[in-house]
């Protein structure tokens, strides 16, 4: 098979911002509390008349324009989300039509905050093979449409954002090296919206208000993800034969700092080899990484020669890793 890479790289972020001050104006908490439990400071907010679709679009068309590529050399656009705009159809195929993408398939992924590394693994077995020479891979959410805004134990924590990627052949040696994906489904319930599905619809005898929104046992996902992380990380060096040594970053997903530096002791990697911006966007679930991904390229932290390793753990429960050599 062809080696296969990341061509071009693109993210957006809706324009406005919503600290914690503002937050600690609608529901009983502090920029103090905020930040020393989860290291946010910021979050972007969605307007009303903007769909999931709309932010991964725009991310979408940053990626295309990284590659030098029109929307009519892409063959395949897999979304990752767990916001999408209706639950059906797909919201990759609302994507396809909305940014021009001519003759080509759309599906969507939902793996939750570990779309995106579930999403690029998919793309990167597609991509070079014959009738897919260029995919487009991207996760984007609006999670502020799913949070109970009353509920402070989880309404804080999100932000809304989309990133994307451009997959094709590169050299040998090079791109995507590959992935180590798992799932645990007795975990299901730690992370859900426990009605709009055929379990329990809406309306239904069995529906109560609330149920509509996104529900976290905060304790369970804490416990999950600090033995998540580094597990995802160590399984997708193991499985490309490349060693802890050899990574130069490490990109995770931003649910928590406290989560990020629990898992960096674990691995004993210091912070410095990894890459944060949870305090500007807030989780943004599976738009995390490849957003976190973009700014670390525009800081000069992944250049030609770089090997980096993303992760990312949520709802399923779902985690995993991909490996990238640059």
């Amino acid at each position: 098979m062809a080696s296969v890479g990341i061509i071009g790289l693109g993210s957006y972020v809706p324009p406005h911002e919503m600290s914690n001050e503002d937050w600690a104006k609608i529901v009983e908490t502090s920029d103090e509390w905020i930040t020393s439990k989860t290291g946010m400071k910021r979050r972007r907010i969605a307007d009303k008349e903007t769909n999931t679709s709309d932010l991964a679009v725009e991310a979408c068309k940053n990626a295309l324009d990284d590659a030098g590529l029109s929307p009519d050399d892409i063959d395949l656009v897999i979304l990752a989300t767990s916001s999408p705009d209706v639950p059906l159809s797909s919201t990759a195929g609302i994507i396809q039509e909305k940014l021009g993408c001519s003759d080509c398939g759309a599906f969507d992924i939902n793996a939750v905050c570990a779309g995106w590394v579930y999403a690029l693994d998919v793309g990167a077995r597609f991509a070079g093979t014959p009738g897919y020479g260029k995919v487009l891979v991207v996760g984007s959410e609006i999670y502020s449409r799913i949070l109970n805004w009353q509920d402070r134990t989880t309404c804080v924590l999100f932000g809304d954002g989309a990133g994307a990627a451009v997959l094709g052949e590169v050299e040998d040696g090079k791109g995507i090296l590959g992935s180590w994906l798992t799932s645990d489904g007795s975990g299901s319930g730690v992370i859900e919206i426990p009605a709009g599905g055929v379990r329990v619809p809406i309306p239904s005898d069995n529906f109560e208000e609330g149920m509509q929104y996104f529900h976290m046992d905060g304790r369970a996902v804490w416990n999950f993800a600090i033995e998540a992380f580094p597990q995802a990380v160590l399984s997708a060096l193991e499985r490309v034969g490349k060693s802890l040594d050899e990574v130069d970053l490490v990109i995770p997903h931003q649910a928590n700092i406290n989560i990020i530096k629990t898992g960096m002791e674990k691995l004993g990697l210091p912070m410095e080899k990894t890459f944060t911006n949870l305090h500007n966007y807030g989780n943004t679930a599976g738009a995390s990484v490849p957003i976190a991904m973009r700014e670390a390229m525009d800081e000069g932290l992944i250049r030609p020669g770089t090997l980096v390793v993303t992760a990312a753990f949520g709802g399923g429960l779902a985690w995993g890793a991909n490996v990238i050599q640059f």
